[in-house]
């Protein structure tokens, strides 16, 4: 259970405090009011914002139950695709290992760290944003500011452009 809670992003955790502090007050102010004798319709504002509180605390545990389901699945999907990976014809492998050799070669050249090369090859894979941040878990803010980074020391100004450089030689190969 604290794992969980670990792994929720800040303005999430902060967002969740800050509900239970409505629930704490409300709670505290109908039970202070109820034993000074106030009636429920006098009490009406209290109950609303406890009322309010509870339904935006169940609205954020279901999108949460729903990220996370669909990062269940993305992580499903990648172990499937490794898996299919490994059933592929052995001159196939043997080409896809060299190619990434060359890949590894230019990520030294441009100096990029572990985490940038992780970004990439999710780009290159097609993820989104979002969803490189889900599998990484980190924020969405990161994965974008590395993205920036690998694009300012590849000299390209985009996901595009690094694709390109990576496939175009693939598309088209140069005859020795």
């Amino acid at each position: 259970m604290l794992d969980s809670i670990t792994e929720l992003p800040r303005r999430q955790i902060l967002f969740a405090v800050f509900l239970l502090f409505v629930f704490a007050t409300s709670i505290h102010e109908i039970v202070s009011e109820f034993a000074a004798g106030e009636t429920l319709s006098e009490m009406f504002d209290d109950i609303g914002r406890l009322s309010l509180g509870v339904a935006v605390f169940l609205m954020l545990a279901y999108e949460y139950r729903a990220q996370r389901k669909a990062v269940h699945r993305l992580k499903e999907q990648l172990i499937g695709f490794k898996s299919g990976l490994s059933r592929l014809e052995p001159k196939t492998v043997k080409i896809g290992n060299q190619y990434r050799a060359v890949m590894q070669h230019q990520f030294d050249v441009w100096q990029l760290t572990e985490s940038e090369q992780n970004v990439v090859i999710m780009l290159l894979k097609g993820l989104s944003f979002q969803e490189i941040a889900q599998l990484r878990n980190t924020r969405e803010k990161t994965v974008r500011q590395q993205a920036s980074s690998v694009y300012r020391k590849a000299g390209v100004t985009g996901r595009n452009e690094l694709a390109a450089w990576f496939f175009e030689d693939l598309l088209d190969p140069q005859q020795d």
